[in-house]
């Protein structure tokens, strides 16, 4: 006898309670080493105004995949671009637009309120858009003119109930994508009115220093909670943008079904063609709350590779024919699996969805994080759900497996990984990624490889500029505010990013300030 989907979701509903009554030793991650051979040396560079310091009240961001000698930050919070332009040396930035002041898109409600900062996206990404054309996505809570419904839309109301909180406390949920309030049995954010919001997709030109001539041509819905916007992005050579959704879920859960279903855009990556309104593909799926993506170039052998302006793609080399293109991005992982995943430009040519695990499997009824089996997790339970199951076969079929991934252990206050970039050619180091609670920078000495398990990875030492060794990118908070007005943490959440000259820099999203990041050789 067949089973409907609608039985089969009843099976593995109750197989839930089952699945977690253990979790196997084998999912412990490692305690990483530090490199003895390579650190990183820092170098003040500048700054962004940064309206909120206090702890958790900011967010900032750094957008590098543009043509020209530019980049922009992003005070996603408060609704303000700012552009650099020049090297690694120009510590200046102007504001190019101001929520505040600027016009604001015809429809679009950006004065919206949530409880929390860093669920505040406001201005939410940028990227490079067709014939110099700046694309920037705001979060809105209404539709833009000439929508009456988005293009890309959360599942049907009512399709995914879940049991939240702690054994002692249980509240069902009725609509994991639509919380409304979130239940004061909550771990974190209790008492929160979340929303349905709408990433609204914009052609901006830059004319005398500010954006201008707006643009809309997309509008992908997301839900506005204590949970997984997503929000990385990145422009292909042939033009058309790569965008994460996010998983649309809260903290807490497996991600349930809809990142594994192809109908669904929760959970994927779209491949959004800016020229035309309304028109995207799913590109991948299985993607958590990825944040961070770029296109790099590197040759087949592995040996170097550098981060490709928007202009620069599609180039070929006389001295080195042999390349591809690689399209990585980071994926913020529940309490198992911090991820950089990768994969060919080539791919997305394939008649056939990549698929980076997250989400649960109708096929097998597993939910997967880096090259683990997770269980259904319990939403608003922070720090320990969704919990580790047991290890994936490395290398398992239909699944792409991380570059690198990383998790917490007995010795790492490790919670996040907060970015990643590409170093420069000629440097030993082939990526690099930082971390949201301790400040942490790591890295890897392979190539990407596809197909390959994950790369072998390590802590970095850091130090400052006068070659003092400094426990992590939290200091520097620190050194910025003083001590007495840092508060219950030292935690900026780092951004690593790419200057417009290629060499590598890191924004402290709490103080607004940017360093060039030096790789260095250790005595």
């Amino acid at each position: 006898m067949k089973l409907s989907i609608l039985h089969l979701l009843v099976v593995l509903a109750v197989k839930q309670e089952s699945d977690n009554l253990f979790v196997r030793a084998n999912c412990e991650q490692s305690v990483l080493p530090f490199s003895d051979k390579y650190g990183i040396k820092l170098e003040k560079v500048g700054a962004v105004p940064a309206i909120n310091t206090a702890p958790f009240s900011y967010n900032m961001n750094v957008y590098d995949n543009f043509n020209g000698d530019f980049i922009f930050f992003v005070d996603q919070n408060n609704g303000i671009i700012y552009s650099h332009e020049g090297g690694c040396t120009v510590g200046e930035v102007a504001k190019v637009w101001d929520m505040s002041v600027d016009s604001i898109p015809d429809g679009l409600t950006l004065d919206w309120a949530y409880a929390s900062a860093p669920q505040i996206f406001r201005v939410k990404s940028m990227t490079q858009g067709p014939d110099n054309e700046i694309i920037v996505v705001f979060t809105s809570s209404t539709l833009p003119t000439g929508w009456t419904e988005s293009d890309a839309s959360l599942p049907a109301p009512g399709a995914v109930q879940r049991y939240a909180c702690r054994e002692d406390s249980l509240s069902l949920v009725e609509d994991i994508f639509r919380v409304s309030t979130v239940p004061e049995c909550a771990d974190l954010g209790a008492g929160a009115v979340t929303f349905t919001g709408y990433d609204s997709f914009y052609r901006f030109t830059m004319v005398s220093g500010k954006l201008t001539n707006p643009v809309p041509f997309f509008v992908s819905e997301s839900h506005v909670s204590p949970g997984h916007l997503g929000g990385g992005v990145t422009t292909l050579p042939d033009g058309k943008i790569l965008w994460s959704t996010g998983d649309c879920t809260v903290y807490g859960t497996d991600g349930s079904y809809a990142p594994q279903l192809d109908f669904e855009s929760c959970g994927k990556i779209l491949k959004i063609d800016p020229t035309e309104k309304g028109s995207y593909t799913v590109a991948a799926k299985g993607v958590r709350n990825s944040q961070q993506m770029r296109v790099f170039e590197q040759e087949e052998d592995g040996r170097r590779e550098r981060v490709l302006r928007k202009s620069e793609q599609g180039k070929k080399s006389k001295k080195s024919p042999a390349k591809k293109m690689i399209v990585s991005f980071m994926d913020i992982g529940g309490v198992t699996a911090e991820e950089v995943n990768a994969f060919p430009v080539e791919a997305l040519d394939l008649d056939e969805i990549l698929n980076f695990g997250w989400g649960r499997n109708l096929m097998d009824g597993k939910a997967r994080e880096g090259t683990f089996y997770v269980n259904h997790g319990k939403a608003f339970v922070l720090g320990a759900e969704p919990s580790c199951n047991s290890d994936a076969p490395l290398g398992e079929d239909g699944f792409h497996q991380p570059w690198v991934q990383f998790g917490r252990n007995g010795f790492d206050s490790f919670f996040g990984i907060s970015s990643m970039a590409i170093p420069s050619e000629g440097s030993m180091l082939k990526l690099i990624w930082s971390e949201f609670n301790t400040g942490k920078l790591l890295g890897t000495y392979d190539a990407y490889r596809e197909g390959a398990q994950p790369s072998e990875a390590f802590k970095l030492k850091i130090f400052d500029e006068t070659g003092t060794e400094i426990d992590g990118l939290n200091p520097l908070v620190v050194e910025e505010l003083g001590e007495d007005n840092v508060g219950f943490t030292s935690r900026g959440d780092p951004r690593l990013f790419h200057f417009p000259d290629g060499e590598l820099g890191v924004l402290i999203e709490r103080t607004g300030v940017f360093y060039k990041v030096n790789e260095i050789m250790l005595e």
